[in-house]
């Protein structure tokens, strides 16, 4: 059966145009500040002109996931079994967020994820676990119910998997934990409002860079007078904070934190004073 390459990129997060068989994107192989990697659905295969690589589309499936070539073609047929690989959330997604049941032990972690400062409070306080591949495993609970979890890898790419059917465009992670409070932050990743939330921050995440319109209505019926927009310092997060402003700022107060240029996310910021100052600083629009 011929596979169907369009979804399988999109899948993993590629952005596959609808109305082009071939296009270019940006080399997930190296920095690349321009465009220049391309790919044909149709005859699936691929190149980045820099010299990264070329060859058939399994192939740039193999060296993307970091999965051994032998493993490719069951990966392709079982992958949707198991995980959602958009990380991206969208408006489109319909019905309700239906109970599930946690596959994983509570109260072990992965030893790695104390390199990030996080403590032992924290982590138990989230309910976190680990899996057979040493990955960090965060629930999603929706009004107390849990409705899936996330799982944070260490070294693969993509960094972060999604459990099959969990509709991340239909709910704040970590809004089971929020109370009535003068401000709430809003992140794009889990790991970030965790950390905001151990630095004494109230804090929900969209689980991506995107705002539904479901969350929107979602963060404003917070308990809340203000939302402090808190996502990542590069390209997509800005983009996403002027987007955010545009539709939030009439329906509630809302501001922005400045960054400073070395660090990527609120959660590289290991400093308390430094984060303390970032939020106080903050914007008001």
């Amino acid at each position: 059966m011929e596979n169907d390459w369009a979804t399988i990129l999109t899948d993993i997060g590629i952005d596959v145009p609808l109305s082009n068989s071939q296009f270019n994107i940006a080399c997930p192989f190296h920095i690349d500040n321009q465009p220049s990697l391309s790919i044909n659905i149709d005859k699936g295969v691929w190149i980045c002109h820099v010299g990264c690589g070329q060859g058939s589309l399994k192939y740039f499936l193999s060296k993307y996931l970091e999965i051994p070539w032998a493993s490719i073609d069951q990966h392709i047929l079982k992958q949707s079994l198991d995980f959602d690989l958009d990380i991206f959330g969208t408006d489109e997604e319909v019905g309700e967020l239906t109970e599930v049941d946690f596959p994983f032990q509570y109260g072990y972690v992965p030893t790695w994820i104390y390199n990030r400062e996080f403590t032992n409070k924290t982590l138990k306080k989230w309910e976190c676990a680990v899996d057979n591949e040493n990955s960090l495993i965060i629930p999603i609970f929706n009004d107390n119910i849990l409705v899936g979890w996330i799982e944070r890898r260490q070294y693969l790419t993509p960094k972060y998997l999604y459990s099959k059917g969990l509709k991340k465009s239909r709910v704040l992670f970590g809004a089971n934990h929020i109370e009535p409070t003068d401000f709430i932050c809003v992140t794009e990743g889990s790991l970030d409002t965790m950390w905001l939330d151990q630095c004494g921050y109230p804090a929900v995440a969209l689980l991506g860079a995107s705002m539904s319109k479901y969350q929107e209505n979602l963060l404003v019926d917070l308990p809340t007078k203000e939302l402090v927009l808190c996502l990542d310092n590069d390209g997509p997060g800005k983009e996403a904070t002027e987007k955010s402003l545009t539709r939030l700022a009439t329906r509630c107060i809302v501001s922005t934190i400045e960054i400073p240029k070395e660090y990527k996310d609120v959660q590289d910021i290991r400093q308390q004073q430094i984060l303390d100052e970032v939020i106080k600083n903050r914007l008001l629009w």
